[in-house]
């Protein structure tokens, strides 16, 4: 019996963990980066709220600042990429708190909800 309880938490810890990767992974390549001098473009930090994917935009030679700079997947050249592991795995944890609090209101106001719209039993019928 307690192997079933472990291994039912297993799974949405594991859904949780997936989906809070992939959230962070969007908003990182997703929010653009306001670089405002041409020395900020040797270290451009992405990821939010903590930057932990860093790379090295100085070759682009931007000339109008400030600028709004994306992460940059170029494979033919690829520019110097440095990724903070500390710092993802923490975005991911901040991710999965926020995620599951969310979950958590969303589904106990939809048990809430649907225990109001189920009918009453009569007080005088058995239970």
């Amino acid at each position: 019996m307690e192997k079933r309880r472990w291994s039912g938490a297993v799974v949405p810890a594991l859904g949780l963990i997936a989906a809070s990767t992939a959230i962070a992974w969007t908003v990182t390549i997703g929010l653009p980066v306001t670089v405002r001098t041409e020395s900020g473009f040797a270290d451009v930090a992405f990821g939010w709220p903590l930057p932990w994917y860093h790379q090295d935009l100085s070759r682009f030679g931007y000339t109008d600042l400030p600028v709004d700079v994306t992460v940059v997947g170029d494979r033919v050249e690829p520019v110097p990429t440095q990724v903070d592991w500390l710092a993802f795995t923490g975005d991911v944890a901040l991710t999965a708190l926020v995620l599951w609090a969310a979950v958590a209101l969303l589904v106990g106001g939809l048990a809430r909800l649907r225990s109001r719209s189920q009918p009453k039993p009569p007080l005088d019928s058995p239970r």
